[in-house]
């Protein structure tokens, strides 16, 4: 009997991060699951070197990032349970961190290929996640025929 009780989709507001979003609404559905969405704003622009952010750049980062995360969400999945996070690190990181601390029992990552041919065989953030995981791992391609119809 498989149990999810909680579902971690990393989210970096492409396709592939939306498609993922599609996929655990339709496993919380299916299994009563809780959603965590976790959006990771890169370390080095939270810190920039070593000089102080007068200008409060991070913070800025950071409430715009909520605000895209908040927006992100489609209406219809609105009755969901879903719980909303940003935060600063090292991407795949912060979300194999995220998922150990919220003892997460599934991550749906979009896997988009943005970084292009040789990220594709050398890493990356999915196949790092996916390597170094606590908990099991689904990674969906936007042009791949997937098993979620599109209208949930």
């Amino acid at each position: 009997m498989i149990k999810i009780n909680k579902i971690l989709v990393p989210v970096d507001f492409s396709e592939g991060s939306s498609l993922a979003l599609r996929y655990a609404a339709t496993f919380a559905c299916e299994y009563g699951a809780q959603i965590h969405l976790l959006n990771v704003i890169e370390e080095e622009v939270l810190q920039p070197g070593s000089l102080s952010d007068t200008l409060n750049t991070s913070d800025k980062w950071e409430e715009q990032n909520k605000k895209l995360l908040e927006e992100f969400v489609p209406k219809e999945f609105n009755n969901l349970d879903i719980i909303k996070k940003v935060q600063g690190g090292l991407v795949y990181e912060s979300i194999i961190d995220y998922a150990r601390e919220n003892e997460v029992s599934l991550i749906i990552i979009g896997a988009h290929g943005k970084s292009g041919f040789i990220d594709s065989w050398l890493g990356g953030t999915s196949y790092e996640i996916a390597r170094k995981s606590p908990c099991a791992v689904l990674t969906v391609k936007p042009q791949a025929r997937g098993f979620v119809e599109k209208g949930f």
